[in-house]
């Protein structure tokens, strides 16, 4: 009788510890074939936010050179109406035509009015196609920035899923062994290493780089102080879950800054004048450096340019978002630094 009570004694805790050890055992089981399918997933999804930001930035590249045909365009027809001012063609070509002198000389003059009348309509059709290109490539980026906010939102639910799986392993391997716990810490791992790798990591633009050793554009005092009055957006911000932030930006640079080297040196080493369409970011930035060489789509009062992050600089330890070059803020249509001020913009790195 004493034999039977002290076996009872050791072996309730011995059955209860292989019930334990069985439980932890299937749990990981149901885990780790759980896992296998969210890691799956979850790496056809990054593959594909991979592909996406690449035809981002060859869709940017092409933004970028449709602007500068554009720009260039409305400068072609604004010097021609400049000349229109000062010597009207219509004017000009109507006593060309009565002081011809014979008929041969009517019909020459008749001929080069008509080509020169020809002439200005093809640029202004020429513009109004260069004006739709840009348009059309804007609404194609539009399109694949709405393709990666989904696949954004695809991604952070896998990685809920593969959270939510670890989390409810770890509550039932309480009493696990070693080689258990070793298995959860591997299904954790898992899970970091999803966070740590994931290429849609929108706060980081790739590797850092250095700011270059020629630069001069980067130590330089604000051409608007803070104390500025700060102009609103008149049209309404984009929606935020397309990528869009808010915040100030401030301009400089070019012949109406006079504490900005002109032409001077960006931290990339690009060139800041008063063509130059190039943007500067915080330095406050964590990890600002990585944004160099991005495009970023700023949009204000109904109008958008395209411009290359190739610069940084205090801006307020980080108050202002983006600190505008000339070519930028001529694009919005204002005529130096202190004509634009600061201003409430909306923008997307893409």
């Amino acid at each position: 009788m004493a034999l039977s009570a002290l076996l009872a004694v050791f072996l309730i805790p011995v059955a209860a510890f292989a019930d334990d050890v069985s439980d932890a055992q299937t749990a990981l089981d149901a885990a780790e074939a759980q896992m296998k399918i969210i890691s799956e997933e979850y790496d056809k999804i990054n593959a594909e936010l991979t592909s996406i930001q690449g035809q981002i930035d060859a869709t940017a590249a092409d933004a970028l050179d449709a602007q500068q045909a554009v720009i260039s365009g409305r400068e072609t027809l604004s010097n021609a109406a400049r000349s229109e001012y000062r010597s009207p063609s219509a004017g000009s070509m109507l006593m060309l035509i009565l002081g011809s002198a014979s008929f041969d000389e009517l019909t020459r003059n008749v001929v080069y009015a008509g080509s020169i009348l020809q002439a200005q309509a093809d640029e202004v059709e020429a513009q109004k196609d260069r004006v739709a290109t840009l348009e059309g490539i804007t609404a194609e980026l539009n399109t694949q920035k709405d393709s990666q906010t989904r696949a954004l939102g695809e991604l952070e639910k896998t990685k809920q899923e593969a959270e939510a799986v670890v989390s409810q392993a770890q509550s039932q391997l309480q009493n696990a062994k070693d080689a258990e716990a070793d298995r959860l810490a591997a299904l954790q791992a898992q899970v970091a290493n999803m966070s740590n790798s994931d290429s849609s990591d929108q706060g980081a633009g790739g590797s850092s780089t250095q700011v270059s050793d020629k630069a001069n554009t980067t130590d330089r005092q604000e051409v608007v102080p803070d104390s500025t009055p700060v102009e609103p957006n008149p049209e309404p911000a984009p929606d935020s879950g397309a990528g869009w932030k808010t915040g100030i930006a401030s301009a400089y640079g070019g012949s109406t800054d006079p504490y900005t080297p002109n032409p001077g040196t960006t931290a990339t080493g690009d060139v800041c004048d008063d063509y130059s369409m190039g943007v500067a970011i915080p330095m406050a930035w964590p990890n600002f450096s990585s944004y160099f060489g991005r495009t970023v789509q700023i949009s204000y009062d109904g109008m958008t340019v395209y411009a290359v992050i190739n610069d940084c600089g205090g801006m307020g330890g980080g108050s202002r978002s983006l600190d505008l070059q000339p070519g930028v803020w001529k694009a919005f249509g204002y005529s130096s630094c202190d004509d634009w001020g600061l201003r409430t913009v909306s923008y997307r790195i893409l």
